[in-house]
């Protein structure tokens, strides 16, 4: 996955800034001011995301889907799930399906159209009075996803290694290929789950969390991830917009359903929790 563009708009960003306050020292109201005012809200913002993903609480939830992740790679579960899924499930149908499935998991084209809308959405809500709009929202708290599980992305995809189907077994092996975790996993699921998070009917909660894992199968069914690749991927994809949707509620948990990883044994599963 190409995290290139976003790098770019970034840095635009906070060029234009910088060129507008030099040359507009006698504004009644700087922009110069404005856009400090905007770069510490979105800060605060920011590390309230990564202080809600990457702390203690959660290092059980990571250490329990690397548990169950580790046991799909470096047994012959993972191999044999995706012999099963080519001989008893993949079709011309999966196949076309898939090709719209992958689609929304390509992060050189949705992540720069996310950043763009999340921070125009902010800097015109909070210093020129815009109003809130849920789809505006959806766009800020989805790149706010994509941002704040991107180092454990990158991490977990170099350090665990591993290989992909078409290229040998699925055994963990540190800093072999970066495709221990499915990029586009991560990149498909946040924008659902970011939906599926933002709604109080249950319906339609559970279609997001449905469409979710999409993109995650079709990985699978082209054979360019095996099945604890695609599992670290979405689980992480969770993991973020959680984090996103406590900082919006000020709550350990957001309303509603949440999904968490089970392993007791020789099993693997997932449990179920409803806060109300």
């Amino acid at each position: 996955m190409n995290f290139l563009p976003i790098r770019i708009i970034v840095f635009l960003l906070f060029l234009f800034p910088v060129g507008l306050c030099a040359q507009t020292p006698s504004s009644p109201l700087p922009l110069c001011e404005t856009f400090r005012q905007f770069g510490n809200q979105g800060r605060e913002r920011i590390f309230a995301d990564f202080s809600n993903l990457y702390n203690r609480n959660n290092a059980k939830n990571f250490g329990v889907v690397l548990l169950g992740a580790g046991v799909l790679a470096n047994t012959s579960m993972d191999g044999n799930f995706q012999n099963w899924h080519g001989k008893r499930v993949r079709s011309d149908c999966s196949d076309e399906f898939s090709r719209v499935a992958k689609f929304f998991g390509e992060g050189q084209i949705f992540i720069p159209i996310m950043a763009t809308s999340a921070i125009t959405y902010r800097f015109l809500q909070e210093n020129r009075g815009l109003p809130d709009y849920p789809l505006w929202e959806f766009t800020d708290r989805t790149f706010r996803g994509y941002l704040v599980g991107a180092p454990a992305l990158l991490t977990f995809q170099l350090v665990l290694g591993g290989d992909r189907p078409t290229g040998g077994p699925s055994h963990w092996r540190p800093f072999y290929r970066p495709v221990g975790v499915s990029g586009h996993a991560f990149v498909g699921a946040v924008p659902f789950i970011t939906a599926a998070q933002m709604t109080d009917r249950p319906f339609v909660k559970g279609l997001f969390y449905a469409l979710s894992v999409c993109t995650a199968w079709s990985r699978v069914n082209d054979d360019a991830h095996y099945l604890s690749q695609i599992v670290l991927g979405w689980y992480l994809a969770y993991l973020s917009v959680r984090a996103v949707t406590a900082t919006e509620s000020r709550l350990p948990l957001p309303r509603g359903l949440t999904l968490f990883p089970v392993s007791t044994g020789d099993s693997v599963g997932i449990g179920l929790h409803y806060q109300y």
